[in-house]
């Protein structure tokens, strides 16, 4: 009996080494600077979408996401809207996601965690996998490839985000929390294009509201 209880434990304390060491290279492997802010431990987790919060960039607004949260159901959530691109996003832009976490006393912790992705268009796609074209074609975008082509993109209600950490590359286990997600494009001048924030929830998969 005391065997087997100690390879439980075993087990358990290589599962929990295996998550933080993943998290870690997720975030080296992207290029991350950021403070590393970790209040919870991470696992296998669901996303419960709060709310998208349109900001405007005054000196640059050839990028504009006109764009709100649809509750269809307790558990289906779509993007609506419409997004206009005044000039082709390729792979000369970089993307950027800026990361605040809500606190215990319901307060945000800024900049916890800081990430810059070169060559934005490539690797956007790359990471949103299967979520990549059906995004642009819930929009009416026909092309799919880089860059993505200048007009405006009117969605059709028709993009849910039910299966969206299982179609992309985003990684499967992280921690725990409500986060305010900032993101926007810089160009080679390192000028802001584009702004969004989106705030989400980390749940265990078993926790309800």
């Amino acid at each position: 009996m005391k065997i087997i209880q100690m390879c439980r434990v075993e087990k358990l304390i290589m599962k929990y080494i295996f998550v933080i060491i993943c998290a870690v290279v997720f975030h080296d492997d992207l290029g991350v600077n950021s403070q590393k802010f970790f209040p919870n431990l991470p696992g296998d987790f669901r996303i419960e979408y709060k709310a998208f919060i349109r900001c405007q960039i005054k000196t640059n607004n050839d990028i504009r996401l006109n764009l709100y949260l649809s509750k269809k159901s307790a558990n289906t959530t779509e993007i609506r809207g419409n997004v206009t691109i005044g000039k082709p996003i390729d792979d000369s832009w970089t993307a950027n996601a800026i990361f605040a976490i809500k606190d215990s006393i319901g307060g945000w912790k800024d900049n916890a965690h800081i990430f810059k992705f070169e060559k934005a268009c490539t690797t956007i796609k790359n990471f949103l996998g299967k979520e990549w074209k059906l995004a642009l074609n819930s929009f009416g975008a026909e092309n799919t490839n880089c860059p993505l082509l200048p007009g405006v993109y009117v969605g059709k209600g028709k993009y849910e985000l039910t299966n969206f950490i299982s179609n992309s590359n985003f990684p499967k286990i992280f921690f725990y929390g409500t986060y305010k997600v900032r993101f926007f494009l810089t160009d080679k001048n390192n000028i802001e294009h584009g702004c969004g924030s989106v705030v989400v929830e980390v749940k265990r998969p078993w926790e309800t509201d």
